[in-house]
């Protein structure tokens, strides 16, 4: 499905994939787009084939989708495009955030088996941003035969040879875990998404600590100008989850009027309208 507007209208063009985010983030986006009249196009992903068909020919595309989408379509000359690249590493910032890390006091290992008592537990990650294993706290039983698993498998060949795994300590006392889309420094918009091991969506743009805290972990160090920085509140201070690519990561309650509206104030030559600019009340 393609949306268009007249050529001459200066907005930059997004390309979504369908059927891939929660019913009621896709519905909150497909609403910022139809209401502010902005170019889109609704994209598939063909798994077996690794293959997205994108009709436009236009160069100032954003894109939203999965992970695998994303890097079929990240040779495409686009602007901005897909903003994953190699700072996307947890090895690459865990010395640089330090201890405002939650999990601070991680190690990178190659993928493989791991040495331990019966029942020994630890947290397991891949460094990169690539959700190629679930993040998690494993067992030792529990990894080792998903290793056993994995390398038997054909379909998983590769993993072996191309994943570095971030190790650390299993975490009890995370309180709050809260989603910052920024762009160019900037926290643009916020929302929890968890409350300890609950899931529950509330947009926080008017919670100053934890934006406060982003801004001030975004100087120390950015992957590129939009991000998305995953907090939580741990023993009542803030740390950092993780970095994600902001083409790839969920809305939760985001206010999307306010993050569509920052991406084309940023990479667009012109703001889309007076209307999309007065939404930054709502």
């Amino acid at each position: 499905m393609v949306h268009m507007r007249k050529p001459n209208h200066k907005i930059m063009y997004y390309v979504i994939q369908e059927n891939l985010f929660r019913e009621y983030h896709f519905n909150t986006l497909m609403d910022c787009m139809k209401r502010y009249k902005l170019d889109y196009e609704l994209v598939a992903y063909r798994p077996f084939i690794h293959e997205v068909s994108v009709k436009t020919d236009r160069k100032d595309v954003m894109f939203f989708g999965s992970v695998n989408a994303a890097m079929v379509l990240g040779n495409k000359d686009w602007n901005p495009g897909i903003f994953y690249n190699d700072n996307h590493n947890f090895e690459n910032y865990l010395e640089v955030y330090g201890e405002n890390l939650l999990n601070s006091d991680g190690i990178v290992k190659d993928f493989g088996r791991m040495e331990g008592p019966k029942g020994f537990k630890f947290f397991a990650r891949p460094t990169r941003d690539t959700k190629i294993f679930e993040s998690k706290v494993w067992s030792i039983e529990e990894w080792n035969q998903y290793i056993k698993e994995t390398i038997s498998s054909k379909t998983f060949a590769d993993i072996v040879t191309e994943t570095k795994v971030l190790v650390s300590s299993p975490k009890d006392g995370i309180q709050q875990e809260i989603r910052c889309w920024i762009i160019d420094n900037e926290p643009v918009t916020i929302s929890q998404y968890k409350i300890g091991r609950r899931v529950n969506m509330l947009n926080m743009d008017n919670n100053q600590e934890a934006y406060i805290f982003a801004k001030k972990m975004a100087k120390i160090f950015s992957p590129s100008r939009a991000f998305v920085l995953d907090i939580c509140l741990y023993n009542d201070d803030y740390k950092i989850v993780e970095i994600n690519c902001i083409n790839m990561s969920g809305f939760y309650d985001a206010n999307m009027s306010k993050l569509i509206q920052s991406l084309e104030n940023t990479f667009n030559d012109k703001r889309i309208n007076e209307e999309i600019s007065g939404s930054r009340a709502g």
